[in-house]
């Protein structure tokens, strides 16, 4: 057999045996299933089966005569014919992989937002709910990951009714959005014109801040600090943390200028 025809006919879906009978047939003509089985080396016991198999895909003809004699379907004719067939098949098969993969998608995405609302309701309740049992003013809470502390800042942001801030410009862009309702003071190195349309935030500008961090304080009693990369940040409500980072919050407001 040439090389690469059986290969390429298993690819197509023929087995060993098909393979070889199509061969002969194409390479010697018509002939019996006792020929073809001399020939090729298929079983005399499995040719017929193996010559009925490829007359159903389109390969082989054959002549009612005894013995019957079986030739090969020009391979230009029957690989065209069995190609786009086999290429229908697939892209039917495709289009219901991608419908079950679909919908397993979205049964997916439901299960965790259930999940999501379940959890975020009843966690949340114990976590209000501990009250005094938590002695947290006397404790400096580590956070890590970049979204997890922007996460905190804009909560803490929402939930005080005044803010002392310091923010870095590479930040900006972050926490924007959740400065458009707040009120307080704010300290910015950079002079963006949409500072100016945060009407309820006083904002002072200076030209470098010695030091690259943020530092929020709310409502005068918690606070978050971290790096401008949001490696690592820091929450406390300690109040000798909270008056420390006050007194540097203001000292830096004195020499920076209004905006």
């Amino acid at each position: 057999m040439e090389p690469g025809v059986l290969q390429n006919m298993r690819v197509l879906g023929f087995t060993p045996y098909e393979a070889k009978a199509y061969h002969t047939l194409v390479k010697y003509g018509e002939m019996t299933a006792r020929e073809l089985s001399s020939i090729s080396g298929i079983p005399y016991s499995k040719a017929y089966e193996v010559l009925s198999r490829l007359q159903e895909k389109g390969f082989v003809e054959v002549q009612k005569a005894r013995p019957m004699i079986f030739k090969a379907v020009a391979p230009r004719d029957a690989l065209e014919r069995y190609g786009e067939h086999l290429l229908r098949e697939l892209e039917e098969e495709h289009r219901q992989q991608l419908r079950s993969l679909e919908e397993r998608f979205k049964a997916r995405v439901e299960a965790v937002n259930q999940a999501l609302r379940s959890l975020r309701g009843r966690l949340q309740t114990l976590y209000e709910g501990r009250g005094a049992l938590e002695a947290s003013e006397e404790v400096i809470w580590t956070i890590k990951g970049r979204e997890n502390i922007l996460c905190q800042i804009k909560s803490l942001i929402n939930e005080s009714s005044h803010i002392e801030m310091i923010l870095p410009s590479i930040l900006l862009n972050d926490l924007y959005d959740a400065l458009k309702g707040a009120r307080g003071e704010v300290i910015v190195d950079v002079g963006d014109e949409r500072l100016r349309r945060l009407r309820g935030i006083t904002l002072y500008r200076m030209e470098e801040t010695p030091f690259k961090c943020l530092i929020l304080i709310a409502d005068e009693r918690n606070t978050i600090f971290t790096s401008e990369s949001l490696e690592t940040a820091f929450k406390s409500s300690n109040p000798g943390l909270v008056t420390i980072l006050k007194h540097f919050f203001r000292h830096e407001r004195e020499e920076a200028k209004p905006l």
